[in-house]
């Protein structure tokens, strides 16, 4: 098994590699910190693991509601394209077409980018290409949420506006309007979810002292002291490495 590679997850697991090694001179291995024994050192590895599944169910569900979102976003498009086309053959008012096109266009001015994603190696990251990684920036999503809020409210007070095309009805544009809003508050709360998740492994893994990294490396040490920079049980375990995060 190979253990010099980096990476939260394979923090955890090189711990694991470290108990394996440690089990045949268990009687011999008596450290005096309560932290470094077998019994808390089985623990932490457990609460490492759960840390790293947490994450990557949060990181799931982050793409997604990023998906969800990008999807819904692009359909509206051709809707917005549908509804202004509808108006203008209304026999709305000119001021009126005017108003509702100024609102389009506020529309339109959407961008994207690509929201970066946490690579294994800790402290890189890397821009994610698949394209349920690809998003409307939070303020864009937001103004967007506004701008077409403003132009269904528009709608709703001109008279002469009633298509016969159930879509393109304030009722129809109304319910598409509550589904953005939710949509858009899922990947709210599924982004601040991701960070809480990655907050609490970082501190499992990375906080001095009690985390998992430097409890390991202190295990290390401990048996270097015990039994030798040359004994059979270090060589064991020297060469398994453990990355602080950056």
């Amino acid at each position: 098994m190979s253990t010099n590679q980096t990476g939260h997850q394979q923090n955890v697991i090189n711990l694991g590699v470290v108990l394996a090694r440690i089990d045949p001179f268990r009687e011999s291995y008596k450290p005096i910190r309560n932290e470094l024994s077998l019994y808390s050192l089985n623990q932490l590895k457990t609460t490492g693991e759960s840390a790293i599944a947490m994450v990557t169910l949060a990181e799931n569900n982050y793409k997604i509601s990023t998906s969800e979102r990008a999807i819904a976003f692009d359909k509206l498009d051709g809707l917005i394209t549908r509804v202004i086309n509808a108006l203008r053959i209304s026999g709305a008012s000119s001021p009126t077409i005017a108003q509702a096109e100024a609102i389009v266009r506020d529309l339109r001015g959407k961008r994207v980018h690509t929201k970066p994603v946490e690579s294994e190696n800790p402290g890189i990251t890397q821009s994610a290409t698949d394209p349920d990684q690809v998003t409307l920036h939070k303020g864009s999503a937001d103004s967007r949420i506004i701008n077409f809020n403003k132009l269904v409210r528009l709608l709703s007070l001109v008279p002469l506006y009633k298509p016969n095309e159930t879509d393109l009805c304030v009722p129809a544009l109304d319910a598409r309007l509550n589904e953005l809003k939710s949509l858009n508050s899922s990947l709210i709360a599924a982004d601040a979810a991701l960070d809480a998740a990655r907050w609490d492994r970082n501190s499992i893994l990375y906080k001095p002292d009690s985390g998992l990294v430097d409890i390991a490396l202190a295990v290390k040490m401990y048996v270097k002291s015990v039994f030798g920079a040359v004994s059979p049980q270090y060589k064991e375990i020297s060469d398994i490495i453990f990355s602080k995060s950056r």
